[in-house]
């Protein structure tokens, strides 16, 4: 069983690493197609292919992938930030999950099916891929849009409300007198304990035990804490996910975050790609053939219906016709929380393998296809102002306007004290008529302030900007980046191992590890990001086997005789370091930078093999 594991582990990661590396490096797709690609062939007991013999162990590890996945978003999304979105989101999942899940019922009845399967199945085609979501963010590095955080709001919402699906269907089909109104309390104050025991107490333990062991402890510690509470989650009936995103939501609160999230990405990825591989193992071809009506019909169920849904309820919650595009484009899958409700079904006898065998199959097809349908998605939110009539693109912007201004002003105060709902409309609908009418006389006018109008106190926002050890802003200062003047973004503050440094000055050098808080719009941010992740390919940044050690003996007519050390810039202009001098069978160590060459002295020089080179070459 040992050597089982291995070779099957093995296997995944050979063959998912090698068809993520062509469908990335040749075929310019996603990575995750490649890991799905590399599943399928898994999965065939074909002569002369790998193999793996234990799809259970290869389960395990893609669950724990999943978790890994959930808590590496919560470290992005914590308690402040879930603060900050409101409740829209908590409306647009409640309520589009649940028309979702209607639409998914009536499609399988015109089907044919009848009884719970129906109510089964439509709960299935109701939930998106959270994971899936996640890898294509990070792949288009988007995690920081503006949309993202919204995306990833709904997406909790979501996944909330198919935990309830499946307690409610399972309840439903055995009988049980466990009632939806008694769990929600528990559901809530569950949550709530985990995040006032994790804020007060987690953060001290994990700063205690990074003073105390380091990386070493701190990974471990991340780790084991987010599968403790996903392990707990679980026993009680909840989604395993859910408690990894919540511990990621509670440590993204610690000083070291940054620390937990460059050292858990690792781990993370190779436990990602055993998860979408384990997805191609549950792929069969001849399924398609036997049921293509039933896959049909809910690819298209869940491509045109998710994508429709979504995007008409986040344009009514004032997310705008840019973001809400996109944020709908995402949501055209079905993932990991659809296989649970599926298997549920199964299990209970609610649904049968044939038709479960084609849910898989919808699966797959929807998350082959996602990867497009988000590029296509992002392209037509690009040109969204120029395709859509000018005034139906003024009102639905103006309207959002007024949404965010509702809520910016305080305005629901007085909404909530007087119950009123036609208020709250009225409100929304003059402030949408002032907001046009002033778009009307600044077109009229030709005035050029007119293109002020589209930009909303939300288009720009913060957004830290993380800088690697190689990248090429490592040691200039921000004089002379000029970033502002480049990428029309400000760095209001940098964060700096245990310290934050605000409103840093011009002088302000920037250091390996830094954390920019940049405040601009989504395009400067995103080109800025862009030019801190190019990594410097010059000498100073060359691997060790790249340097040496070398004496080498300066004649005559070498330019380095008469000269110091200063005068010549030999750190500077050649990226080396003069260690000593053998004058006359005398060794001068660490000779001091006013130190002057003669004939014949012997210099003993480390640096790269070029720049020794360069330096022997000056004797002729």
């Amino acid at each position: 069983m040992h050597n089982i594991f291995i070779q099957d582990l093995s296997a995944i990661l050979l063959t998912g690493g090698a068809f993520g590396w062509i469908f990335k490096k040749f075929l310019k797709l996603p990575l995750l197609l490649g890991y799905i690609f590399g599943g399928v062939l898994l999965s065939l007991p074909i002569s002369y292919t790998p193999y793996v013999v234990s799809k259970d162990s290869a389960s395990t590890l893609a669950e724990i992938g999943v978790l890994l996945l959930m808590f590496s978003m919560g470290l992005h999304f914590g308690v402040r930030k879930i603060k900050s979105l409101g409740s829209s989101p908590i409306i647009i999942g409640v309520l589009q999950a649940l028309l979702m899940w209607f639409v998914g019922t009536q499609v399988c009845r015109a089907l044919g099916l009848t009884g719970t399967e129906t109510l089964f199945i439509g709960a299935v085609l109701s939930t998106a891929s959270t994971a899936v979501i996640i890898k294509i963010l990070e792949d288009k590095q988007l995690t920081s849009a503006r949309f993202a955080d919204k995306l990833m709001a709904v997406l909790l919402v979501e996944d909330s409300v198919a935990i309830f699906m499946i307690i409610w269907l399972s309840t439903s089909v055995t009988g049980s007198e466990i009632k939806l109104y008694e769990l929600l309390p528990i559901f809530l104050c569950s949550i709530l304990l985990w995040w006032l025991l994790g804020t007060l107490l987690l953060p001290r333990i994990i700063h205690s035990a990074f003073l105390a062991g380091k990386e070493e402890l701190l990974v471990i510690l991340s780790i084991g804490l987010a599968l403790g509470l996903a392990f707990l989650s679980a026993s009680w009936n909840f989604s395993s996910a859910l408690g990894a995103f919540i511990m990621g939501s509670i440590l993204s609160e610690c000083r070291e975050i940054r620390k937990i999230e460059s050292i858990i990405e690792p781990v993370k990825n190779i436990f990602a790609l055993v998860f979408f591989v384990s997805i191609g193992f549950l792929f069969s071809p001849k399924i398609i053939i036997d049921k293509w009506q039933f896959i049909l019909a809910a690819v298209c169920t869940i491509v045109v219906g998710k994508f429709t849904i979504n995007l008409f309820f986040n344009l009514f919650a004032g997310r705008g016709v840019k973001d809400s595009i996109r944020i709908s484009g995402f949501m055209v899958q079905i993932g990991e929380l659809s296989f649970v409700i599926a298997q549920v079904g199964v299990s209970l006898g609610a649904i049968d393998n044939q038709n479960f065998s084609a849910i898989v199959a919808t699966a797959i097809i929807t998350i082959l296809i996602t990867p497009f349908i988000v590029k296509s998605t992002l392209l037509l939110a690009d040109k969204a102002e120029f395709i859509l009539p000018n005034s139906t693109y003024k009102l639905i912007e103006s309207y959002s306007q007024s949404v965010i201004e509702f809520s910016l002003e305080n305005k629901m105060l007085p909404f909530y004290e007087k119950y009123s709902l036609f208020k709250g409309i009225n409100f929304l609908i003059n402030n949408t008529k002032n907001r046009l009418k002033k778009n009307y006389m600044l077109m009229t006018s030709k005035n050029v302030t007119a293109t002020l109008d589209r930009l909303a106190p939300w288009d720009e926002y913060l957004v830290p900007v993380s800088i690697s050890s190689n990248s090429i802003i490592v040691g200039k200062n921000l004089i002379d980046l000029k970033l502002r003047e480049k990428f029309t973004v400000n760095v209001v503050a940098i964060a700096r191992e245990a310290r934050t440094i605000i409103s840093p000055k011009a002088n302000e050098s920037i250091l390996p590890n830094d954390t920019l808080l940049v405040y601009g719009n989504e395009k400067s941010i995103y080109d800025l990001q862009n030019f801190c992740n190019e990594e410097r390919q010059d000498e100073l940044f060359a691997s060790l086997d790249q340097c040496t050690l070398a004496g080498i003996k300066l004649n005559a007519d070498h330019p380095f005789i008469d000269k110091t050390i200063l005068h010549l810039g030999i750190r500077v202009n050649y990226n080396c370091i003069v260690l000593a001098v053998n004058r006359k069978n005398n060794r001068i160590k660490n000779p001091i930078s006013t130190f002057m060459f003669n004939v014949d002295d012997e210099l003993f020089i480390f640096g790269t093999r070029e720049s020794l080179e360069k330096i022997r070459e000056l004797q002729n």
